[in-house]
């Protein structure tokens, strides 16, 4: 997957494969193309993943299509791949209320242990928008 247009088609699969519920369902016409992203995440696939994990959330989908997102796509980035995405992560979140809502969906599971800074800042995050990096009272200069 290399084009923008690899990119919209694997989420637009990914987006009918989770609609219709066919997540396990092998006969299912977008089933190869959904699961595209089933290798371990590092290095181009795993910016490969990150485009597409956007365009899926850029299209909107059901709340049941961004939890699977979340538990899928997203869970696996964060564990193979999350040191080297996490800023873009957190701008992401800090900018698109649904894919912070999405974050919501994705946990922790079998990272090592330099992963618990990393889904700190996940939970973080996950926080309702109004405590969202609040800023800080001005100190007076007296």
């Amino acid at each position: 997957m290399d084009s923008p247009t690899d990119i919209e088609a694997w989420a637009t699969a990914y987006i009918a494969v989770h609609e219709a519920r066919a997540s396990l369902d092998e006969t299912h016409p977008g089933y190869l193309a959904a699961y595209h992203f089933m290798d371990e995440l590092v290095g181009p696939i795993a910016e490969e993943c990150w485009q597409g994990i956007l365009a899926v959330v850029h299209k909107r989908p059901s709340d049941w299509v961004l939890g699977m997102l979340a538990a899928g796509p997203v869970e696996d980035l964060l564990a193979c791949s999350g040191v080297q995405f996490i800023e873009r992560i957190e701008i992401e979140a800090r900018q698109n209320p649904d894919f912070r809502s999405m974050l919501h969906g994705a946990w922790r599971s079998g990272t090592p242990e330099i992963g618990r800074d990393l889904w700190r800042r996940v939970g973080h995050l996950r926080m309702p928008p109004n405590n969202l990096f609040k800023p800080r009272p001005l100190r007076s200069s007296a």
